[in-house]
């Protein structure tokens, strides 16, 4: 399949580019020529000032000179006709997303507008002067912009120009940080050519914003605010999407084999399932990674995640499930029982999640529930090791650990979870927490999908690589993020988002000089520094070695995150949630869960287990027992046949 060319105006003819360039030169001439003469005429100083009080000058050359004034207001009306229209045009030749696209013709439109009414009016209405200052401002960046980036694309942008050979089929398996990045920088180095191919390959049609899923469990912001679906990220680059579960990759026939349920079955409701072959020449394989549980009993029945938007949602219905059950239980026991979170793993995600169900609790749950006695509820955090975010820095590290017991979250540090139940966590020393809700974020593990590839793996389970982020022994396979191991500074990267995205970047840099047969280069990680928020209006931050907490950081935490959130849509929501929940109280109703799998684990089959009945639940003979608040009630999914050989 030819892809469809989202950089038209690099291969546009010659001709057309001559007319369009002298056209949109013409115009940009006229709109400031007319600035250039109106100074000249009233003796006008051209300071900052000055720009915001056009409108008087030009009021003052209408009483002087009416023919001249009319002159310019005829030439300003041409210059923006020309503009606009011909941008119009060249716009929808320009990688750009069509809401950008309309938002920036429409601003045009708008303001060009109230500019020529302005002129109109100055001598009937004595704030036109005033606003045409301002709109003239806006409207000259406004013509730069939608001017000069045709321009740029037109006679500036390099593109490649194939090999001469076959098409290049470039697969990058994995929409996470380091596959999402990887592709839009690709696209951006090599544009279109009819013999290249870029396509991504994910289970989900979003790319999810891990980092803020804490907020979603706690509310804070809505859940659609985290994701961003794939085909409108791509909308402006040619890089073809495809929703498929990779179950396996034959490296020597170059062949990714996947699953992809199309449809259920009219007789037996059942999912249909077609099996589906993408050939590449270039690999780029990322699946991100999955839960670690170390093999604790009970921790992958009972036990939530927190990397899904699923998990969030999840942990925040069971929440508020909670509330509701223990204001009308009369057991004390289990009153106390339903108002304890356990967080397994103090990492940044277990720390934030601790925060932010504290923050719940204490600033909403309680003041909707009078029937709970605030004694009663608690939050507890397990961690193995001696101390919370563990690698941190200590000055950052105790601001967080500080933070956490001011919020009143109970720290078991030096401790480790031995067993999960619906019902209780036991740790390492012989203590059982009875509790309902057990959140795990105690690490990650490698995606099952590398054992299944035949690549050289590390005793981590990640695949080794070499300083260009190709797999030693195979020049088309680059692996990337959580499924990589490479050595920094005598220590293995460490699965982060920063990681990740430089390493997209830098192997869309390598793709490039190899299909140009140049060299590649080698991997050079910049560690930026950690942030992690603690509660509301508290973060500590550690960035370019400057450490801080409280407000600033805080504000600096949320800053940093909005400006890495995909979509400029997403990030005037988040905004719009973030100053709601300083003035609005946040919603606590519970959110429907569909019949997607959210589970943690991309590719094992995660068939939900039904809860144990207690003895003392007096769940009488016969009866089977309802499955936890936490664990939607599914048909178990029917096997699929096994992938073609």
């Amino acid at each position: 399949m030819v892809p469809f060319d989202r950089h038209r105006l690099t291969n546009l003819a010659f001709g057309r580019k001559l007319m369009t360039s002298a056209a949109l030169l013409l115009g940009l001439g006229l709109f400031f020529g007319g600035w250039i003469v109106s100074v000249q005429l009233t003796r006008w100083e051209t300071t900052t000032v000055a720009l915001f009080q056009w409108g008087e000058r030009l009021e003052i050359l209408r009483s002087r000179r009416a023919d001249v004034f009319w002159v310019l207001f005829l030439g300003h009306a041409a210059s923006l006709a020309l503009v606009t229209s011909v941008s119009a045009f060249l716009l929808r030749k320009v990688a750009l997303a069509r809401g950008a696209r309309k938002a920036l013709i429409g601003g045009l439109v708008i303001l060009g507008t109230l500019d020529l009414v302005c002129w109109l009016l100055l001598p009937m209405w004595g704030n036109a002067s005033v606003l045409l200052g301002g709109a003239i401002i806006l409207e000259s960046i406004l013509l730069l912009y939608v001017a000069l980036h045709p321009l740029r694309d037109m006679w500036i942008y390099r593109r490649w120009n194939g090999t001469g050979g076959p098409p290049v089929r470039v697969a990058i398996v994995g929409g996470g940080f380091a596959g999402l990045y990887a592709a839009l920088h690709l696209d951006r180095r090599l544009g279109y050519h009819k013999d290249l191919q870029i396509s991504v390959i994910d289970r989900r049609n979003y790319f999810l914003f891990p980092p803020l899923l804490p907020s979603v469990a706690a509310g804070s912001i809505e859940t659609r605010q985290v994701t961003y679906p794939f085909r409108r990220i791509f909308e402006a680059a040619n890089v073809s999407f495809k929703k498929e579960s990779v179950e396996a990759i034959d490296l020597d026939k170059k062949v990714i084999r996947a699953r992809v349920d199309v449809d259920d079955n009219p007789v037996t409701g059942e999912p249909e399932t077609i099996w589906c072959e993408t050939h590449y020449d270039i690999l780029v394989l990322c699946p991100g990674s999955d839960t670690n549980t170390f093999n604790t009993p009970g921790v992958k029945e009972y036990a939530f995640f927190m990397r899904e938007l699923g998990d969030a949602i999840a942990v925040r219905n069971h929440i508020i499930d909670n509330f509701e059950r223990a204001a009308r239980e009369t057991d004390a026991d289990r009153r106390r029982e339903q108002l304890t979170f356990v967080v397994v793993g103090a990492g940044p995600t277990g720390v934030e999640l601790a925060a932010e169900t504290r923050d719940l609790i204490d600033h909403i749950l309680m003041s909707r529930y009078p029937e709970i006695d605030p004694a009663e509820v608690s939050v507890v955090m397990i961690q193995s090791g001696d101390q919370i975010l563990p690698g941190w820095h200590k000055e950052v590290v105790g601001s967080a650990e500080g933070r956490l017991r001011k919020l009143r979250v109970d720290l078991r540090l030096g401790r480790r979870v031995v067993h999960v139940t619906p019902f209780a966590v036991t740790l390492d020393d012989g203590t059982k927490i009875a509790t309902r809700t057990c959140v795990w974020c105690a690490g990650v593990r490698p995606a099952p999908l590398l054992a299944a590839c035949n690549l050289p793996l590390h005793k981590s389970g990640r695949v080794e690589i070499g300083d260009d982020l190709r797999v030693k022994g195979r020049d088309d396979v680059f692996v990337l993020g959580d499924a990589a191991f490479l050595l920094h500074e005598g220590k293995p990267l460490p699965p982060l988002g920063q990681v990740a995205f430089q390493q997209g970047q830098h192997a869309a840099t390598n793709i490039d000089l190899l299909l140009r047969k140049q060299p590649t280069k080698p991997f050079k990680y910049f560690n930026y520094g950690a942030l992690v928020s603690v509660g509301d209006k508290f973060a500590a931050v550690d960035l370019f070695g400057v450490r801080i907490s409280g407000f600033i950081a805080w504000w600096v935490w949320r800053t940093l995150y909005l400006a890495k959130l995909v979509g400029f849509g997403n990030k005037v929501r988040v905004v719009i949630d973030w100053t709601l929940d300083l003035i609005v109280e946040r919603s606590i109703s519970q959110i429907a869960a569909d019949r997607q799998d959210f589970s943690g684990n991309k590719f094992a089959d995660n068939a939900p287990l039904a809860a144990r009945p207690r003895p003392q639940d007096g769940v009488p003979d016969g009866l089977s027992a309802p499955p936890p608040a936490h664990v939607p009630t599914q048909q178990a999914p029917v096997a699929p046949t096994a992938p073609p050989a």
